[in-house]
């Protein structure tokens, strides 16, 4: 008796099953598709019981006839391609002529449907993927698919089901996916006999945005676009086109489950177009945080392979780069055009929720006892501080600060980039002139010695003095090494890094990057390597942790990214080494010069780690806070 045999039609759909359909979702999502494929713009979803017990997808689609009703629960059985050459230039979301099969083998199914030319609708029934019945039946034109009893008859992978509301959050998600890329196709979620969720047809890819990303995201939405004019193009991939939608970076969440990728209205998860959507919000987001949006290709259906995985969620691009590129820069476009409204950009970062702690009470929990007595309880008996004194900044540079002190008899001799806080009126007027900088802005004081306070067309300004000086220095630091004339210093004492043997070769080979940058590294035997020299505007107590720093980072990141990044890591290592500390008092002149050299920077709302460098209450918000509205 042979060993080797043919498995029977049930068992063999049973094991496609195992692939297409995993979950509930699964068949929601195959359903959708199937029901937009056929033209429809209006689906309704139903389920009970997180779809273990009933799915119900029905559509307004063209329908099938008696004939094509019954063929398509054949395996293999498709309408959407006939040739070879039609798989590899795929335009439907199905084209596998397996999923309906699959579905019907694992549950007990009935497929409703009628064409516009007839008056008469077909039902088929199957059990198990067995056919139970075909018969006539009165229907509106479209389909209706009903899936009862999901994995009743494969008990093992019904079991590893979760519980009803993890199902049923798992296909509300997936729809709201689907219905972000198709805003023209109206949407309703039923669960268990309720009306939780429905989109209107009809809608642009803003407004359908606006109700997915939910209400924290829906007043931070920037629309983005690639090419920007009906005119641009890729001369490398033409036909190229992006649409989509990114939030504000204040905006963000813990993983990437709020970032939904369409290629050809086909949601899809691409590890690439999430990574280049990362690069564009570099030096805007923070470490361990993801963006929100919505991201829309659209290409030519040759220049893409769908058939990868039997879900149809991975695919792969035929030229990748140009997408990447061109996805990159219509995120940092989109965010640039946002931060225009500087005010309104900084609001953003006070739109968390509501039990989280803002910046000012973290700083207050963490204060030592003596700043906390800074910080009296209100309903405390103290006698009224005076009020502190109020500085207004208008262009040209005040007389005042024009006679001020000079920054060497107060703090000795200094490097270069200390003068930031007592830049002379020449270097005011030459850093600020161009800059779009509006006047006059009120320097309040000082808090925690952390934030300093600032009121500016008629926003309260609260700007962490680290992060706002870290990005001051960032800047200067990247235009003298775009303009190469980064001036170095010997080291009177030459530092000695002991590393490991991989640190070791890779900072061997990205010494002659770091002589770019001002540092001087050279081999001293072994895994060991000596610091000659560094940027001027680097203090020499700190080059041994900043070299490691720049290390670590490139190490972490297996090499990978382009030279650019990893070099925009190192300046941003120098600033945040060479910048003013939290917790330094700094003196009103300090604080005006500062602020003002802030404003001028082409990206003063972000440190080059990508934190906020400063959050903005408008009249709105404070009424808010003190109940003045509700």
């Amino acid at each position: 008796m042979s060993r080797i045999r043919i498995l029977p039609d049930i068992l063999s759909n049973q094991i496609a099953a195992g692939e297409v359909v995993q979950r509930p979702v699964s068949v929601v999502k195959e359903l959708v598709e199937n029901a937009m494929d056929a033209g429809a713009d209006r689906i309704i979803v139903e389920i009970e019981n997180g779809g273990k017990t009933l799915i119900r997808v029905s559509d307004n689609g063209c329908g099938l006839s008696r004939d094509e009703a019954v063929l398509a629960l054949e395996r293999y059985a498709t309408s959407k391609i006939y040739t070879k050459e039609d798989l590899f230039s795929i335009s439907t979301f199905g084209f596998r002529g397996e999923a309906l099969p699959s579905i019907a083998s694992v549950s007990k199914f009935s497929l409703v449907s009628r064409t516009k030319d007839n008056a008469i609708g077909t039902r088929v029934d199957m059990n198990g993927g067995k056919l139970s019945g075909v018969t006539d039946t009165g229907a509106p034109a479209g389909t209706m698919v009903e899936v009862r009893q999901l994995f009743f008859n494969t008990p093992a992978r019904r079991k590893f089901l979760k519980n009803e509301n993890t199902e049923a959050g798992h296909i509300a998600d997936t729809l709201a996916g689907l219905t972000m890329g198709n805003p023209g196709v109206g949407f309703r979620l039923v669960v268990n006999r309720r009306s939780v969720k429905s989109y209107p047809p009809g809608q642009t890819l803003f407004q359908r945005a606006q109700m997915v990303l939910g209400k924290e995201a829906a007043d931070h939405l920037y629309e983005m676009q690639w090419p920007e004019t009906d005119e641009g193009g890729d001369s490398v991939l033409p036909g190229l086109c992006i649409r989509g939608v990114c939030a504000n970076p204040g905006v963000t969440r813990s993983t990437a489950n709020r970032i939904f990728l369409f290629v050809n209205q086909r949601l899809v998860y691409d590890r690439g177009l999430v990574s280049a959507m990362f690069q564009g919000y570099r030096g805007r987001i923070m470490k361990g945080r993801y963006p929100v949006g919505a991201v829309c290709v659209e290409l030519p259906w040759d220049q893409v392979d769908v058939n990868v995985h039997p879900a149809k969620r991975e695919i792969k691009f035929i030229t990748p780069g140009p997408v990447y590129r061109a996805l990159s820069l219509a995120v940092e476009a989109a965010l640039s055009r946002g931060q225009a409204d500087k005010l309104s950009y900084a609001r953003a970062f006070m739109a968390e929720k509501k039990d989280t702690p803002t910046p000012v009470q973290v700083a207050l929990k963490s204060a030592s006892p003596s700043e906390k007595k800074l910080a009296p309880d209100l309903f405390e008996s103290v006698s009224a501080p005076q009020p502190p004194p109020v500085y207004e900044v208008f262009k040209p540079f005040p007389e005042s600060l024009k006679a001020a002190e000079p920054l060497e008899k107060s703090w000795g001799p200094v490097p270069e980039t200390k003068r930031l806080f007592h830049a002379s009126p020449a270097d005011y007027e030459n850093q600020t002139s161009g800059q779009g900088i509006t006047m006059p802005l009120r320097i309040i004081g000082q808090v925690l010695n952390i934030y300093i306070v600032v009121e500016k067309e008629n926003h309260l300004i609260l700007v962490d003095q680290h992060a706002a000086h870290e990005r001051i220095v960032f800047e200067q630091l990247l235009k003298r090494y775009r303009r190469m004339d980064v001036q170095s210093q010997s080291l009177a004492v030459p530092e000695v890094l002991e590393l490991s043997h991989k640190e070791a070769l890779l900072l061997e080979s990205i010494m002659a990057d770091l002589a770019g940058l001002g540092i001087r590294v050279e081999p001293f035997g072994g895994t060991s390597f000596i610091i000659k020299s560094v940027p001027v505007l680097v203090e020499e107590k700190h080059v041994g942790l900043m070299v490691m720093d720049m290390v670590e980072k490139i190490s972490h990141a297996n090499g990978l990214g382009p030279k650019d990044d990893w070099l925009e890591h190192a300046l941003a290592t120098m600033a945040c080494h060479r910048s003013v500390r939290g917790g330094q008092s700094m003196s009103l002149k300090e604080m005006t010069a500062l602020v003002a050299q802030l404003f001028a920077c082409e990206n003063p709302m972000h440190c080059p780690h990508g934190r906020p460098v400063f959050v903005s209450f408008d009249a709105r918000s404070l009424e808010k806070l003190f109940k003045r509205l509700v």
